[in-house]
Parts: structure tokens; C-alpha cells; sequence
């Protein structure tokens, strides 16, 4: 008995450090942050509309809605707290008085025309990282300790339990979405996809009785039944058998991959958006989030060289496939936009690619993959891509900021439009003619 409160205790409170914590208090601050000041206009003249008014949850004692001033003045106040919870000012006192706030914010929003469960998820997770220690690390307070000469504090189970406890709450809301349909009048028949056909068909003609489009991909789906018996199936899989993903790590990131594609999925059939699900920020905790905030650090991506690898070169080099438009597309967008002529440029099919790459590890598998080597470091896919912004003008040093979305994710967008990249936008059958300050920058050249 012992023995097994004693592993549940060590998968429990896993050791993580602060920068984890932080940088999901930053993400789901900055998405409520973003939506509460995209909607803010429609959240004021909703809070005008009494007779819609049917307040639920811990706010079901209230008879009538708030004054539209008070409401304002409120929602500005809510705004504020979210800046303070995102850089982490006074989270002692700003982290909990977020948390509380912004669940009566939502409960309030909700107490109008339908209750919007696809937000619960990022509300509960508020709620957990506004009580613990999310602000360690990344925040105001963590710089000002800093310049006290106090030290980061390393990893330790108080930063890892709050993590357990978000993927827990993530995955419980899935499989109580499975729960839901089994105690629905259709219960088993939504595995076998009729169930999702008939919704998906009559969402699609409600779009378009109230002039609107219907998703991009219904057309060609609805046609096939038997893609609906196997999205069915998949449903079920990932709803009642989410309990997994917290079995072990990697079984979590499979499910958080997979789950993360099936709302992409539920985009482009039903063309109904789950935003902080499509984003990923809501299984950013199954992830080791922090080895994204610097791109040195994550192992998984780059490495060093080794001993006996080539002299790296002072300039950094792009590699890329020589004969796709899309690639020399991408080389022309760089040389237009540098803010100076920092890179060197080969294809991967040439010589000089493989004199450059030499014994480097990891090499680029295919021709599918934009490499960039710099500082005797190999960067590939988004990575690469992200690296490449960060050099350019602005805005486009901006992109740095989709470090925060998983590399697993990021890539598999990358793949998707690096198979298809010859279809799409064809090969390149002559040459690109260059500039005479160009062409010795390209190696093959």
C-alpha cells in the first residue's frame, strides 16, 4: 500500500521548475486578456439587455443585472487584474483577486442567452494558476527579487502538483463530454458517425438559410459516410479514454495532439471555432513548455556539433529545397526583408549542403525541412522558420512569440504544408536570376 501512495505521490508532485508554471499564467492570461478586449463592446451592450437576463451558477441569487455603467466600470477593473495577473505585479494579492473575478465575470457573461462551456476549461485553469505560485518566475515581482539579489528559486513539486492538477481538469472536461453523449437519447449511435452526419448537415443548412457559408470541407465529407463512422469512433476515444493521458507523460502528449487536431477537424467540417482549444493553449501543461522560452535549451530540437564536424561558418546558412517554389519564395521574402544581409543560402540537394552539414546532428531527414545552422547549431521546420523572423524587419520579429506553442504542434502545421508543397505551388524549372550583390551569398552559385 505504501508502495503505491508513494508512486502516486511521485507522479502526483513531480518536481518542474517556475518558468513552467509562468508561462501558462502568461498564456491563459494574455488569450483572457484578448478576448475580453475583442468582445468588450458586445460585452457592454449585452450587460444593457434585462430581459435576456438569467443569472446561473454562484451568481443564481441575483434578481436583476447590473446597471450598464457599473458593468463598464467593472469589466475595466477586470481588465486591469488580467495585466497584473499576465506580468505578474503583487501576485499575491493580483493572482487571487484575478482568479475570483474573472469567474464571476464569465458566470455573469453566461447568464445571457446560453452558457459557453468551451471557456470553462480556461476559467478553472485561471483559477488554479491564480492561488499558487505561477509568479515566481517571469513576472515583476521574480525581477524585482532578482535585483535584490535574491536567487531563482530551481525546480521543486510545489510548481508540479498546480500542472498535474490543470492536465487533470482538462482531461475531465473531455470525458465528460464522452459522458454526456452516452447519457444522451443517441448514447452509442454517435460511434457510429450518423449521429455526427445529421448535425454536421443540419448545422450546414442553418448557415445557409441565414446566409452564411457552410464549413470548407462539408461539401466533400458529407459524401462519405464512412469518414463520420471513424470520426465517431475517434471521439469516443479521445473523450472516454482521456483518463489516460495522465497515466504517463507521453500518453498525454499523444492525446493532447490528437484532441488538438480533432478541433481543428470540428473547424473545417462544422466551422465551428474552439479557440483556446485550436490555439493549444489548453494542453499547454502536458508539455515541457519552458524549453521553448529559449531555443538553445531545447534538446529536443538542436544540437550541438560534434568534435569532429567542420568549422563552423561566422555567417549563418539556410538550407533549403532548391527546385520548390515555395522554398525559393520563402529565400526571395528573406532577402527582401533582412535588416541586414546576415544569411548565406544553399539548396539541400547541392554539394555544398553536405560539406556544410558534415556530421551534424540531427541532419534534415528530407528535402521537406528548412534548415538553419547558426552558431554551430542546427535548427529545423517552425523552428527554423521562427529563428529566420526573429532577423527580419518588423512587425515579422513578432512571430517569436508562437515559441509558446508546442514545437509538436507548430511542426505539424509545417509538415502539413511541406507535403503538399509541390502540388500547391509547383517546381521551379529555371533558374532565379540574382542580383550581382546576391550571388555570393549563395553557395551553390
Amino acid at each position: 500500500m505504501n508502495a503505491y501512495l508513494k508512486k502516486i505521490q511521485n507522479h502526483w508532485f513531480i518536481k518542474v521548475t517556475p518558468q513552467r508554471l509562468a508561462l501558462l499564467r502568461i498564456a491563459t492570461g494574455l488569450f483572457s486578456l484578448w478576448y475580453i478586449v475583442s468582445r468588450f463592446g458586445m460585452l457592454q451592450r449585452m450587460a444593457k439587455s434585462k430581459e435576456a437576463f438569467d443569472p446561473i451558477g454562484i451568481l443564481s441569487w441575483m434578481r436583476d443585472p447590473l446597471s450598464p455603467e457599473v458593468f463598464w466600470w467593472i469589466s475595466i477593473g477586470v481588465i486591469l487584474l488580467n495585466i497584473g495577473y499576465i506580468i505578474g505585479w503583487k501576485f499575491k494579492y493580483t493572482g487571487p483577486a484575478f482568479a475570483i473575478v474573472v469567474l464571476l465575470f464569465f458566470t455573469y457573461r453566461n447568464s445571457w442567452s446560453m452558457i459557453y462551456h468551451n471557456r470553462n476549461a480556461l476559467i478553472i485553469h485561471i483559477v488554479i494558476l491564480g492561488f499558487v505560485a505561477s509568479a515566481d518566475a517571469l513576472s515583476w515581482d521574480s525581477f524585482n527579487r532578482v535585483k535584490r539579489g535574491f536567487k531563482l528559486p530551481r525546480a521543486h513539486w510545489q510548481y508540479g502538483w498546480p500542472i498535474q492538477l490543470i492536465c487533470a481538469v482538462t482531461v475531465g472536461a473531455y470525458l465528460l463530454a464522452g459522458i454526456a453523449k452516452l447519457a444522451g437519447d443517441l448514447a452509442w449511435d454517435w460511434a457510429t458517425g450518423s449521429a455526427m452526419r445529421s448535425q454536421v448537415a443540419v448545422d450546414a443548412i442553418r448557415k445557409e438559410m441565414l446566409g452564411s457559408e457552410a464549413a470548407p470541407l462539408f461539401d466533400f465529407l458529407f459524401e462519405h459516410t464512412w469518414l463520420f463512422l471513424g470520426m465517431g469512433i475517434l471521439t469516443f476515444i479521445l473523450e472516454l479514454g482521456a483518463p489516460l493521458a495522465l497515466v504517463k507523460r507521453r500518453w498525454g502528449m499523444i492525446w493532447a495532439t490528437l484532441t488538438w487536431m480533432m478541433h481543428w477537424g470540428i473547424f473545417f467540417i462544422m466551422g465551428i471555432r474552439f479557440r483556446y482549444q485550436m490555439t493549444g493553449l489548453i494542453f499547454l501543461s502536458f508539455f515541457d513548455v519552458e524549453k521553448l522560452w529559449k531555443p538553445s535549451d531545447r534538446r529536443a530540437i538542436i544540437t550541438s556539433l560534434k568534435e569532429d564536424a567542420p568549422q563552423s561558418t561566422p555567417k549563418p546558412i539556410i538550407l533549403f529545397d532548391g527546385v520548390c517554389n515555395l522554398c525559393n519564395g520563402w529565400i526571395q521574402f528573406i532577402l527582401k526583408r533582412e535588416r541586414d544581409p546576415l544569411y548565406l543560402f544553399a539548396s539541400l540537394q547541392s554539394e555544398s549542403a553536405r560539406v556544410v552539414l558534415g556530421n551534424r546532428n540531427p541532419v534534415p531527414q528530407s528535402l521537406s525541412s528548412i534548415v538553419l545552422i547558426e552558431n554551430g547549431i542546427v535548427y529545423q521546420k517552425s523552428d527554423a522558420i521562427l529563428r529566420i523572423c526573429s532577423n527580419l524587419k518588423l512587425p515579422w520579429p513578432l512571430a517569436k512569440a508562437l515559441y509558446i506553442i508546442p514545437r509538436v504542434f507548430r511542426d505539424q502545421i509545417y509538415n502539413i504544408i511541406a507535403a503538399n508543397r509541390y502540388r500547391w505551388f509547383g517546381k521551379k524549372n529555371q533558374c532565379v536570376l540574382l542580383q550581382p550583390d546576391q550571388q555570393y551569398r549563395f553557395l551553390d552559385t
